[in-house]
């Protein structure tokens, strides 16, 4: 997922095959999550009702509230998000503390999505997203300014997925948070993992893991991934189907903050925190 599109990886009902789909998000309409409903579902050509779909992003600011209807302030924000603390804690148990620490950037507050949203800088589809999303939490319409937009794409792409999430379940799928880098290595067999840094070598690791994970769920028609956006969204197709299977894909949920998903082996399912 980047700010200006989304990368689909989606499995059939079969698991006889993957398709990869990049629906891009300049230019939606209002409203928006309509729009990105219709493009996602335009760029799979089928009913995806009964379907789950795991999102690498969070599912709102840390300071909002999306258990209703519609996302408003949350009562009382914590300093850092439930969910991460409680997989951090998963994983403390499961590894029994041997598991190199998760490298997470916190969830910004929705008052870093405003600065974004007031800069002269910011890209349309990502103003009109936050404006239809955050319109209860975030005062609009905001005052402009110059200067550069701190936190990068890294942050910035999340206004794009706190609006993938409405537009999944409006599609009639089960959307949970999940996080490709700890999917990786949960089903790499130990295997180092490069930082995406080095783009060649961490794209042949990253695809060499997929395509074990499509042997062991039988995926007959398997394309690789050809990018490292395609490899993330591989990963976290794959290893929901392969935890599916064996009743040990782990779901995390708070009702502020949403669901999240760890798809475990199987022997890990035993140890569930």
């Amino acid at each position: 997922m980047g700010e200006d599109y989304l990368d689909l990886a989606m499995l059939t009902t079969d698991r006889a095959s993957i398709s990869y789909n990049r629906v891009p998000l300049r230019g939606i309409a209002s409203p928006v999550i309509d729009s990105i409903a219709q493009r996602i579902a335009e760029a799979v050509g089928r009913d995806l009702r009964g379907g789950i779909a795991l999102v690498d992003s969070p599912r709102a600011p840390r300071d909002v509230d999306c258990s209703g209807g519609r996302l408003i302030r949350r009562t009382e924000a914590p300093r850092a998000r439930l969910i991460d603390a409680s997989l951090r804690e998963l994983l403390r148990v499961r590894f029994e503390g041997a598991m190199r620490p998760l490298s997470m950037f916190p969830t910004p507050l929705a008052g870093y999505f405003a600065g974004c949203v007031a800069n002269r800088g910011c890209k349309p589809h990502l103003r009109a997203i936050a404006e239809e999303l955050l319109g209860p939490v975030i005062r609009f319409p905001l005052a402009s300014k110059d200067g550069f937009l701190s936190g990068g794409t890294f942050t910035r792409f999340m206004l794009a997925g706190f609006a993938v999430f409405p537009a999944l379940e409006q599609l009639g799928i089960r959307a949970f948070e999940s996080y490709p880098d700890l999917q990786m290595r949960l089903w790499s067999d130990g295997i180092h993992l490069p930082s995406k840094k080095f783009r060649g070598e961490a794209l042949r690791v990253r695809r060499n893991i997929c395509a074990q994970l499509a042997a062991i769920i039988n995926v007959s028609n398997f394309d690789l991934p050809e990018t490292l956006d395609e490899a993330d969204a591989a990963i976290l197709a794959l290893s929901a189907a392969a935890s599916a299977s064996t009743k040990s894909l782990v779901e995390l949920h708070c009702a502020a903050e949403g669901r999240f998903a760890v798809a475990f082996k199987a022997d890990a399912s035993s140890r569930r925190a």
